[in-house]
């Protein structure tokens, strides 16, 4: 099985703008450490397909096959959050609410043409193939009639050739058409339906699924909401919250087979069955000590909502020392503050403001470097100095006055105006 795991995937789930600017971060890290010029299949659901398909973009105009920039910040940072400044879905909501309910599909090609708008209009045949030498994009969704994935890439949409003029807009609409608001989305090719479907994180909102199981390196970016423990009051929040709750264990499910997965791939073989060391040492110690000899990929995983203690659970003296001299500036918003602010900001397609996209951009910044440092160093140069994108918005307390309304669908209007 070791000699089918091939190249480098990377996994951006979905959670709306708040899961692509949480992106922007990890992907800015990646980039600065130099693991995201190393990926070759990029699988992405939801807002973070709406952040794939800008970088896609990006990359096609400057007539590229791999995720290099020479200026990040001037050519993908910030276009990207001015991209997150504007409301895409009240104006279509507003349009359509009349007959959406029986006709979904105008909203849902509303959508399309937004994000063509936004995005760009390039078509899916211009992205590079499976290769060694480029990254392949992978925008995943549900097919509503299997109740399984469907993909979109350059070579397929489905199990169909992908038509030739399909862009990459209609593949981030068809991974992003969250219901009920939007969609289904009917997919044609020659004039002829050939699916319905819907958001890609109603079967997997991590993105997992493509590159998990046939990739040498996996890394995974999950900026899901995180499980509310509270009991609801009011009936119709009671309902929901037993959809949450099946949600939620399918989703603890595929986390925990991913870090099994990524944290099972070093052994080493003693005489007379006695214990391996790395019962009693740290994963540093035994990632050095030990030689790969499993058929598991390496990689990490971090979610939006992790937490820095358990990076640092069983962690060596040598990691501690690190994390010390790194805290001594600024090195991750408090965990208090990522519970109560930060994993509560708002998923969906509403203006962000200046101060949301900086806060987000911060903390995807700060997880991606954190989890590369503690589970996949030999993947990147940690040497590169760590430097929080936007130290304007580091202090705890301009955080929780920034973030103070980010949870409510209810202020869009004020927005605006930001």
């Amino acid at each position: 099985m070791a000699k089918n795991l091939i190249g480098q995937g990377l996994a951006l789930s979905g959670g709306g703008y708040r899961a692509s600017l949480f992106h922007l971060g990890v992907t800015r890290r990646l980039h600065e450490i130099g693991a995201l010029q190393n990926i070759t299949r990029l699988s992405s659901v939801s807002g973070g397909s709406i952040f794939a398909g800008f970088l896609a973009h990006r990359m096609l105009e400057r007539g590229a096959s791999r995720l290099q920039f020479d200026d990040w910040e001037a050519e993908v940072s910030a276009p990207f959050r001015e991209v997150v400044r504007k409301d895409i879905r009240t104006g279509l909501m507003l349009r359509h609410v009349a007959w959406n309910w029986i006709w979904p599909a105008p909203r849902a090609r509303g959508l399309e043409k937004a994000f063509r708008k936004k995005i760009g209009t390039r078509r899916l045949v211009e992205l590079p193939t499976k290769s060694d030498q480029s990254v392949e994009f992978i925008f995943l969704a549900t097919n509503i009639e299997k109740g399984t994935p469907w993909r979109f890439t350059a070579e397929k949409v489905g199990t169909f050739a992908t038509p030739p003029s399909m862009t990459i807009a209609e593949a981030v609409a068809a991974s992003a058409c969250f219901p009920p608001i939007f969609g289904p989305l009917k997919v044609k090719k020659d004039g002829r339906t050939i699916g319905h479907v819907t958001d890609g994180g109603v079967y997997d909102n991590t993105g997992m699924e493509p590159i998990w199981l046939t990739n040498k390196v996996v890394l995974v970016s999950d900026a899901g909401t995180p499980f509310d423990f509270k009991v609801p009051k009011w009936f119709g929040s009671r309902i929901m919250r037993y959809v949450d709750i099946g949600r939620n264990q399918v989703g603890a499910q595929r986390r925990r087979a991913i870090i099994r997965r990524l944290h099972r791939r070093y052994q080493t073989v003693h005489e007379n069955d006695s214990p391996s060391p790395c019962a009693l040492e740290s994963d540093d110690d035994c990632y050095m000590r030990n030689r790969r000899v499993t058929d598991k990929p390496t990689g990490a995983f971090w979610r939006l909502a992790s937490s820095k203690k358990n990076f640092c659970q069983n962690c060596s003296k040598e990691f501690e020392g690190e994390l010390r001299e790194l805290e001594e500036d600024w090195y991750g918003y408090p965990e208090e503050l990522q519970l109560s602010h930060i994993g509560e900001i708002r998923t969906d397609l509403d203006a962000f403001t200046k101060a949301e996209t900086k806060i987000l951009e911060n903390h995807g910044y700060f997880m991606a470097d954190l989890a590369i440092r503690r589970h996949a160093r030999h993947l990147a140069d940690m040497t590169v100095p760590f430097q929080v994108p936007h130290p304007d918005y580091v202090d705890t307390d301009i955080v929780r006055e920034a973030l103070m309304l980010s949870h409510s669908r209810l202020y869009f209007w004020r927005r605006w105006f930001d």
